[in-house]
């Protein structure tokens, strides 16, 4: 099945609605009591009633309303996906992005769904708590038609340098393992870290941030979002690893016509993405640097040093009795 423009804007319109839906279901749990699990031993990593609530209402109106469409949810146990490829459409799903956020009342959170078609972003949707008559907006687009905030047009930024009054999004402790060369030390801008991916794709896709950097998000957490900041005169600068160069985001798997992947391995993609204009993206991107930090050295040489399972470390040799000389004189 080809995905024409006709259908593209269905999709669109069909996941607006369903942002909307997702949007509903957030505000009513937003400062309420809701049930908490955590996903590591350091309860870290939350997922509450509410993360589940949305992402079952999502599934529910996506199987109803496309029910050949395949769908990878961030809350969706990995054991239960098939090893088969994915098939041409495939709708990615964050139903609460900025978890930590939602829990402390503090409204800087998402809803978050993109559409793939053969790997190609095709279709973003993205909900977001907002000063509005009705307390939140969709951010929406499809490939080739512009981005939307409900029904207004938004745009990126548009800047050839960075301004330094303007807010950047940078992850937590970026500026620690990260450098810029020369010509950029000093005039970054004004960064922040919400808590976000998906928050700060959508913020970067109407201008209140100027750029965006993002270390190592998934699928789920970026598709929606970086749609949008493509869509809004944008770009989000990729490279996917072991490669050296950046480039402009465009397949999410390359190699997708030859070889679909399964939702298996989809789980597992992850990028390093540079977010904002056509000139200011990639010129955050070409100018990054790891920064000499002794405490990782001392990390990865430690880990080189580890023995495997494969090359164990020699063991001491164990002198049995026998082989000690207890004669006394």
């Amino acid at each position: 099945m080809q995905a024409n423009n006709q259908m593209a804007q269905e999709i669109e319109q069909a996941a607006v609605d369903m942002a909307r839906g997702a949007g509903a279901i957030l505000s009513g749990c937003f400062r309420q009591q809701i049930s908490i699990e955590y996903k590591d031993k350091n309860q870290l990593d939350p997922v509450t009633s509410a993360d589940k609530e949305t992402q079952k209402y999502l599934e529910a109106q996506i199987t109803k309303r496309f029910p050949g469409h395949a769908i990878l949810g961030e809350e969706t146990s990995g054991e239960a996906e098939s090893d088969d490829p994915s098939p041409d459409f495939l709708w990615v799903l964050d139903p609460l992005d900025g978890t930590t956020n939602f829990l402390n009342g503090l409204p800087v959170y998402a809803s978050s769904i993109g559409v793939l078609y053969r790997g190609r972003p095709l279709v973003g949707a993205v909900y977001l708590p907002w000063p509005s008559s009705t307390g939140g907006m969709v951010l929406h687009c499809h490939r080739g038609g512009g981005c939307f905030a409900d029904t207004e047009p938004v745009s990126v930024f548009e800047t050839e340098k960075p301004v330094g009054n303007r807010l950047v999004g940078l992850p937590g402790h970026f500026l620690n393992t990260t450098k810029f060369d020369r010509n950029l030390k000093g005039n970054l801008g004004e960064p922040r870290t919400t808590g976000s991916i998906a928050y700060e794709l959508a913020m970067t896709a109407i201008g209140s941030m100027q750029y965006a950097i993002f270390g190592a998000p998934r699928l789920w957490d970026m598709l929606g979002g970086a749609i949008a900041v493509q869509e809004a005169n944008g770009t989000v600068m990729t490279r996917f690893k072991g490669e050296k160069a950046w480039h402009p985001l465009d397949s999410l798997v390359p190699d997708w016509e030859e070889k679909p992947p399964s939702l298996k391995e989809l789980r597992k993609w992850v990028a390093t993405l540079v977010a904002g204009n056509q000139t200011l993206a990639p010129l955050i991107a070409h100018n990054m640097r790891p920064r000499f930090h002794p405490v990782a050295k001392l990390k990865r040489w430690s880990r080189k040093l580890k023995p495997s399972a494969a090359n164990p470390a020699p063991q001491p040799v164990q002198s049995s009795p026998e082989s000690i000389n207890t004669k006394s004189s």
